[in-house]
């Protein structure tokens, strides 16, 4: 019997591209944009992983990559690289009052707060833990067993959802069921639902 259902967010919930916010920032930058991604992964991991704070990232950002533009504009563009995904948060609003429902991201506060304030969907889960607040981060086995204790789930009788291959075998590991979202197949995740006995409706049925 399935007791409760963990949600990642990227890919699952939102739709993010990057490329946005290259398109913003690049007029500001002096860097050329197509090395600016691969200049900011290892900030952009600092930052999801709690090791640095947000001005210190906004900071290191501007001057890695030469960013000379208002900073209100290079938080946004950091923060408006989202859509949702219809599909996802129909299936969420079915499951609300049905079965408990949490959230587990790798994410940072510039995320975070922009999202949660965007997007009324998020009302609908009761707990949330992100890598940027308690400093761990998938697929490190650490935040899935804090995620346990957090939100006081037995993973035997959870279902872990994410994109990411490498977030779905670590969870795997410490005794989660999971699967593995794709929105293309969107389907599938209605049918592994259905595996254990929850109904749920698509947008077009």
């Amino acid at each position: 019997m399935l007791e409760a259902i963990i949600f990642d967010i990227g890919n699952v919930l939102l739709r993010f591209d990057f490329n946005r916010m290259l398109v913003r920032i690049a007029p500001f930058c002096e860097m050329e944009s197509a090395s600016i991604l691969t200049r900011l992964a290892p900030l952009k991991d600092r930052l999801e992983s709690g090791q640095i704070s947000n001005d210190v990232f906004l900071d290191q950002v501007s001057t890695l990559i030469g960013y000379k533009g208002p900073r209100q504009e290079l938080i946004a563009a950091w923060q408006e690289i989202f859509d949702p995904i219809e599909a996802t948060h129909d299936l969420v609003k079915q499951l609300k009052g049905r079965i408990p429902m949490y959230l587990l991201s790798n994410t940072s506060g510039l995320h975070s707060k922009y999202f949660l304030s965007m997007y009324p969907i998020f009302n609908h889960f009761e707990r949330a833990v992100y890598s940027h607040r308690v400093q761990m981060s998938k697929p490190e086995p650490e935040i899935y067993e804090y995620a346990m204790v957090e939100f006081g789930v037995n993973p035997s009788r959870t279902l872990f959802i994410d994109d990411l291959s490498a977030n779905i075998k670590a969870a795997s590991e410490v005794g989660f069921h999971t699967h593995l979202y794709s929105e293309e197949r969107h389907d599938d995740l209605r049918n592994v639902l259905r595996t254990f006995g929850i109904e749920v409706y698509g947008l077009d049925d």
